[in-house]
């Protein structure tokens, strides 16, 4: 028995609007199919640039970093061994800083250079740029195009000579310069937290070269520091040796005014004040007994002179004690007492006794007047002394400032004497401001290139060409988003 197939009736069903198949019009082109994403060209695309990357990891230059670990500290010229004392000294921010900032001096940076002989290094050495070549084969060609005539190299070859020294010195000045760049841009100056701890060295190609040149830098740095103690150290020993000299000539020229002054003033022999002063005693003495006699004699003759003007002179005691006045008064009376007395003897007896009177009152006038006269003569005398004394008195007290004088620039130089002993350190003993943690060490792993960021990087430049794969299509949707 034969089977007939009928087939199974295909339900239809409306199309939508999406399923709908849209034909073109009549007459016009058909339309070109839409750009589509495409995951084997993401994969090809982000497989090639991860392996593109593996390639090239082995070959990307390695760079080393290493560091030594320095710890600042204040010191000073007394406590530069004191620990304790630095640590009670906190340090000023700007002071770090500054101290810092020494590490990138020209100095420094010279040292390095000249010890790891970096200007004949590939690495740091100073490379010409474009324009610099450009001038260099500019100049080439034109040497090459051109010929000196004679007379131009008689007249101007010393004019060529000295362009040439001019030249040679402004690149010889500029490749220095920039050597320090080069050396500047792989220095290390990382300061941990706000402590004092700071980590100083160098990135270089090769890890033993950033090592060394991390030593020499640290030891450079550390010497630095005490030669500038030491500069200051024999700054202030240089300063504390003149104002010794200084005071030692001061006091040696006070001590000699003093002794040259003690000298010419008399002061030096102590018994001239004592032979004054006796003299002075004796004298005043006198002059007291002058005086005394002058005024008694002065007393007397002016009595006499009253007297003899009032016609008693007679009853003066120096005329009744007068012998010569008694003996002529005596022989007037015999005289008189004769019966036959010649008026002429009487009259010379007379005449002779007025004589008598006269002088004595004359003989005591002149007595006062010699002792008035012996009485300024002691008065003088006596001033003469007494402004001797003074003129000592004077010469004494400005002998007094002398002797303080000296004695304070012989007091000033021994403080300046102390001073440099105590003041005046040893060079030997001066210690850097920083002490040295952790000395560089060769560094095994380097800082360029990083593993997991160089994965990172190339996982991410994997997406980004994967995506620049199918940009139609990423285009096509945003641009479908910009217009919605």
């Amino acid at each position: 028995m034969v089977k007939t197939y009928h087939p199974k009736p295909i339900p239809l069903h409306a199309a939508t609007e999406e399923e709908a198949i849209v034909l073109p019009p009549v007459g016009e082109p058909p339309q070109k199919p839409q750009p589509a994403y495409s995951v084997r060209r993401f994969v090809v695309g982000g497989m090639t640039v991860m392996a593109a990357a593996a390639i090239a990891w082995p070959s990307i230059p390695r760079l080393y970093e290493s560091t030594a670990t320095l710890v600042l500290r204040p010191t000073n010229m007394e406590g530069q061994n004191d620990v304790s004392e630095a640590a009670r000294q906190p340090l000023d921010e700007s002071f770090i800083l500054s101290d810092l900032d020494r590490l990138r001096s020209v100095a420094l940076a010279d040292e390095v250079i000249g010890v790891h002989h970096l200007a004949q290094d590939d690495e740091f050495r100073a490379k010409p740029g474009t324009p610099e070549k450009a001038q260099a084969f500019v100049m080439s060609l034109v040497d090459a195009v051109l010929e000196k005539s004679s007379a131009h190299g008689l007249t101007s070859q010393s004019t060529d000579e000295t362009s040439d020294d001019n030249t040679l010195a402004n690149i010889a000045s500029r490749d220095e310069t920039q050597l320090r760049e080069n050396l500047w841009r792989r220095m290390v100056i990382d300061r941990d937290r706000q402590s004092y701890t700071v980590r100083v060295g160098f990135r270089s190609n090769d890890p033993e070269k950033a090592t060394e040149m991390t030593k020499t830098l640290v030891g450079a740095y550390l010497k630095a520091q005490v030669l500038r103690k030491v500069d200051d150290a024999d700054a202030m020993n240089k300063l504390l040796s003149e104002r010794v000299d200084e005071a030692r000539r001061r006091a040696e020229a006070s001590r000699g005014e003093m002794e040259d002054f003690l000298n010419t003033s008399g002061l030096i022999d102590q018994g001239v004040q004592i032979s004054l002063e006796a003299q002075l005693s004796t004298l005043s003495n006198e002059l007291a007994n002058a005086r005394a006699q002058l005024i008694d004699f002065r007393t007397r003759a002016d009595t006499l002179a009253a007297m003899k003007a009032a016609g008693t002179l007679d009853s003066a005691p120096e005329v009744i004690a007068s012998p010569t006045i008694r003996q002529l008064n005596q022989s007037l009376t015999e005289s008189m007492s004769r019966l036959a007395v010649m008026p002429t003897e009487a009259r010379s007896i007379s005449k002779q006794a007025d004589i008598e009177r006269d002088r004595i009152v004359t003989s005591v006038s002149v007595e006062a007047n010699n002792w008035a006269e012996r009485e300024q003569r002691l008065t003088d005398e006596i001033q003469k002394i007494r402004q001797t004394m003074v003129e000592r008195r004077k010469a004494g007290l400005r002998l007094d400032e002398l002797r303080l004088r000296a004695d304070n620039d012989t007091q000033v130089l021994a403080d300046a004497l102390t001073r440099m002993k105590t003041r005046g350190p040893s060079t030997e003993a001066l210690k850097p401001d920083a002490e040295v943690l952790s000395q560089a060490t060769v560094p095994d792993k380097p800082v360029f290139p990083i593993l997991p960021l160089y994965l990172a990087g190339a996982f991410g430049a994997a997406l980004l060409v994967g995506a620049a794969m199918n940009a139609s299509a990423i285009r096509r949707d945003v641009t479908r988003l910009m217009k919605s």
